[in-house]
């Protein structure tokens, strides 16, 4: 029993590894350009070896897709898990651990977030069941600002309106920082991602409504 549990964490160890590489090259490759001889060879394995750990090149992308979007909700939750019920510093939180795990990983960012948003081309060629379960942890992501924003509102320190549409809204704000973030630019990882929360919190405080008057500046 205890040779086989070893074995079995080796060959589960091996697969998240083999996932990693995977989420790189065709990150850097593209995923037309990349199939399981490439990431086989990236691993100094030849590509026979490659299906003893998964059966097709569909479900080594849904997989290493997967889990770098899991990877970045159990970032963010952990982020805010301890923190009191004050939705301004639960945002600003939530979305600093967003951008500051995307910066990290902005090498394959880019790729993992033409799965969830826009057109989606790269999520055609997963399959409907495995598209679903892309969905649900997009879903998931926005959620988790859905929720803080919805709670802001009832509280009245964030704008009136859809939490929904707001969640989404402090997603794009957030989305570009892989962008045209330069490791040595005059900001680092921390900075910008704090910066980025301030304006997401922004985006949805409860300044003036829409509707009202805007009250005149000092003359």
């Amino acid at each position: 029993m205890a040779a086989e549990a070893k074995q079995s964490k080796r060959y589960s160890k091996r697969r998240e590894s083999i996932l990693v590489e995977a989420l790189r090259v065709f990150s850097e490759r593209g995923l037309e350009s990349t199939g399981i001889k490439e990431i086989a060879t990236s691993l100094g394995l030849t590509h026979p070896a490659l299906y003893h750990y998964f059966a097709s090149k569909e479900q080594l992308v849904y997989e290493a897709v997967s889990k770098a979007i899991q990877d970045e909700i159990a970032a963010m939750e952990r982020a805010i898990e301890s923190l009191p019920a004050h939705p301004g510093l639960q945002l600003y939180t939530l979305a600093k651990a967003q951008v500051f795990h995307e910066l990290d990983g902005r090498i394959y960012v880019p790729f993992v977030n033409a799965f969830l948003y826009g057109p989606l081309r790269n999520a055609a060629k997963l399959s409907d069941e495995q598209r679903d379960d892309i969905l649900r942890l997009q879903r998931r992501i926005v959620g988790l600002y859905r929720d803080v924003i919805a709670a802001g509102q009832k509280t009245g320190e964030f704008a009136a309106g859809s939490p929904t549409m707001s969640a989404f809204g402090v997603l794009g704000i957030l989305s570009y920082a892989v962008f045209w973030f330069r490791p040595d630019g005059q900001m680092d990882a921390e900075s910008v991602a704090s910066a980025m929360a301030a304006q997401a919190v922004r985006s949805v405080s409860k300044l003036v409504e829409v509707g009202e008057e805007v009250p005149p500046g000092p003359v």
